[in-house]
Order: C-alpha cells, then structure tokens, then sequence
C-alpha cells in the first residue's frame, strides 16, 4: 500500500513537472512578443516617428512602448475573471492569441512614410493587443504554476517563471545581437526590424499547442466542483466584495511589485537600448553584454528560489530592497559606453533584482485563495507594472537627455525600499497549502 501510494505521488509529481515546463515556454513565448518592442526602439522608431530627431522618435516609440502597459490591468481584469470562473487553461490560451497576433501586426504594418499616421495607429493598437494580451498572461499563468508546484519547493519551482521573463528577453536580445552582426544599421532601420516582431506572430502558434495540452490545476477544479454544488444552497458572491476582503494582500501586490519592475524594465528590457541612446554605445557590443547580464540572471535565479523555500519569501525581498538602494548610485556611476562598465552596471542590477523576481510570483499566489487567487495577484500586478514598469525607460532616457539621471536613481532606489517595506509588512507564506485554500 506505501509502495502505491508512493507511486501514484510520483506520477503526480511528473505530470506536474512536464506541466510546468509547458507552462514556463509559454511564458518565454509570451514574454518575447512583449518585450521585443521595447529591445528594438533604436531600429525602428523613425520608422514611425521619422520627423521627430533620433531622440525624439524614440522618446515617441518609448511612449508608445508606456501605453501598452496601460492596458496590461484591463488585461488583468478580464483574463483574472476568466481564469477564476472558468479555468487557468482556457485564460492562458486566449491571452497567447492576442499577444502572437499584436506582434505580427507590428511586423507587417507599412511605415509612416507609406501610409502616414495610419501607421502610427496601427503600432498603437498593435501595443495595446500586447499589453492586454500578456496582462492576461499573468492573470492565468502564476496562479496554474503555483497551483500545481509541490509546496515546499514552491519558490524553487516557481523561480523559472522569473527565468522564463529573463529567457524570452534573452531570445529577442540575440536576435538582435544576430541581426546587427549580419545587417548594416541601414538595413536594420529599413526592414530587418520587422523579423524578430514576424518570429514572434508564429511562434506564439507553438505556445498555443503548449497551452492547449495542458491540464486544469486541482486546486481550481476542486474549487469549481465545490462551487457547483454549493450553487443552489449558497448566494451568488459578488465579484467586488470579494476582491475588497483582500485588499490588504492586493495592495501589498502593488508595492512589492512598483518596486522590482522599475528596476526590470530599466536594466533587463530597456538596458541595451538606454546604452545605446544615452551612453552612445556601440549597438553590437551593447546587445552583447547585456545578453551575457541576463545569463548570469538566469544562474543566479534558481538559487534564489531556493532560498526563499528555506528562509521565506520576506527574506528575497528584504535582500533585494536594502541592497539595490545602497547600490544605486555607485552603479549608475560604473555604467558607461564601454563594454566592462556596461557588464558590471547591468550584472551587479540582475543578480540582485533576481532575488526579488525568484520569489515574488509563488509569494504572491501564496497571499490569496482560489476563488480570487487569478484576480488578486493580476491586478494589481498588472496596475503595478503598467504605471511604474512601463513608464520607467521613457522616463530614464527623458532625465537622461536633459541630464537629471540623477533624480530618476533616488525613484528607483525609493521604489526598491518601498518594495521591501511591503514584503516585511507581509504574512510570510512560504510552504502554504494552496489546495485547501
């Protein structure tokens, strides 16, 4: 009887696994549509925003990079419910669509100079398809993985969430560093821009076989089960009341996370391109380096995870908010147009950002029941993201470019304790059994 019971653990444990590598190359897939935008500012900007000066036209393509992200919340509204009402599943898949298919518009589109502000419509809707596809993304995604991880190598397991961020940004990183060894900067402004956004239009049809052989997690079929036969002896709950009898958790969500993603989208999304346009780096050498800084954060990630299974999830954030706010100013100091200042700044960032990013999703889940666990975390992850995540290269390279970088690494240093602060004033929550929750 022991030996079956151990077998049929085991076998539960492998299916979760394979789910949970399915679920995380979905998120590499996901990520990489969203996040190319951003990586290939330089190349097409004048593209769209031609009469506006170098500066000008990637302010304007950084601000339209900012809208999208705008929309990640209405995302999360939509695809949270979904997820909560009728499975994580069917969540997922959708928000793959949209997000696949904002991508191979972009690639597709005609540039202003054929078509006028046509185009610049057309980028626009295009970025918001991305925002309000990948709001979904993580609506669905966190809630499956933490569901279905083993609780006391949650942090462990959920840790590639982080990773799988930092793979689909790496796979957009070294397309760009391929494609500007291959084609002249001429060539790059002109078309081979649009390749890595058509890539990713079709291999977003990949994650969607991914996504659709996936199983529903227990956690949430148990809970509809329960729902469904408690439906005619019970009230219809009301969506708002109970998003509000968990507002503490979900505004402990939007701290820890205003925190991380300032430091995310400043040096891992924008990092190459802030080197480029405000240090004047070689754009080669830039996608280089900042490549081998998200290898070293890929190391450094699992580590973390498991760290946070051992001594709490507080304890990552604790890590990475006093640290990153003691090393502001010497990184920013250290960054420069060559490539070992470039390495140190960018590495020195990764490593202790991954602190934060190894145990923030399975931190989150972990704050919140079933019923509202796709929403709670969603929301305000989404709200968190869309205001200080999105807005945080534009406002970079703005202060950069009128030489009051200086203000903008007191905000970042200030979001970082800020995130800290939250994360200590949290229930620690490591090890929770989120079957029976």
């Amino acid at each position: 009887m022991l030996g079956e019971t151990t077998e049929k653990k085991t076998r539960a444990e492998s299916k979760s696994r394979g789910a949970m590598v399915r679920t995380v190359l979905g998120i590499v897939l996901e990520y990489y549509d969203f996040a190319v935008f951003g990586i290939f500012t330089p190349f097409f900007s004048k593209q769209f925003f031609g009469g506006a000066g170098s500066i000008g036209a990637t302010l304007s393509v950084l601000t339209v990079f900012a809208v999208g992200f705008l929309f990640r919340p209405a995302g999360s509204v939509f695809f949270g419910w979904l997820a909560d009402k009728r499975g994580r599943k069917t969540a997922m898949v959708i928000a793959m669509t949209v997000t696949a298919t904002g991508s191979l518009a972009i690639g597709v589109s005609p540039t202003s100079s054929s078509i006028g502000v046509a185009a610049v419509v057309i980028l626009i809707v295009a970025r918001i398809m991305q925002g309000f596809g990948y709001g979904g993304e993580n609506a669905a995604a966190y809630s499956y993985s933490a569901e279905i991880a083993p609780s006391k190598r949650r942090g462990l397991w959920m840790s590639f969430n982080g990773m799988a961020l930092i793979l689909g940004i790496m796979a957009a990183t070294a397309i760009g560093t391929v494609l500007t060894t291959a084609f002249t900067a001429e060539q790059m402004e002109s078309w081979a821009w649009r390749i890595p956004f058509i890539l990713g239009g079709f291999t977003g049809l990949f994650g969607l076989y991914l996504r659709r052989s996936l199983h529903e997690s227990e956690a949430f079929t148990d809970h509809a089960e329960k729902s469904a036969r408690n439906a005619d002896h019970a009230p219809k709950p009301s969506q708002f009341k109970d998003l509000w009898e968990h507002r503490g958790g979900m505004l402990r969500v939007l701290l820890m996370t205003a925190g991380i993603t300032v430091t995310f989208y400043s040096w891992v999304v924008n990092g190459a391109a802030n080197a480029i346009v405000s240090y004047g780096a070689d754009k080669q050498t830039a996608f280089t380096v900042a490549l081998v800084s998200q290898a070293i954060y890929i190391v450094a990630t699992p580590f973390w995870g498991r760290f946070s299974d051992r001594f709490g999830r507080r304890a990552n954030f604790l890590v990475y908010g006093i640290t990153t706010a003691v090393l502001a100013f010497p990184v920013v100091w250290i960054m420069g147009s060559e490539w070992w200042q470039m390495l140190i700044a960018m590495s020195v960032s990764l490593v202790l950002l991954s602190a934060a990013t190894a145990a923030n999703t399975a931190f989150y889940a972990e704050l919140f029941p079933t019923s509202v666990r796709s929403r709670g975390v969603a929301i305000p992850y989404g709200l968190g993201i869309a205001v200080f995540g999105g807005t945080a290269p534009l406002l970079d390279t703005w202060l950069h470019s009128i030489g009051l970088q200086q203000v903008f690494t007191v905000y970042a240093l200030l979001m970082s304790l800020g995130a800290a602060v939250a994360a200590w004033r949290s229930p620690e929550t490591a090890g929770r059994n989120l079957h029976d929750a």
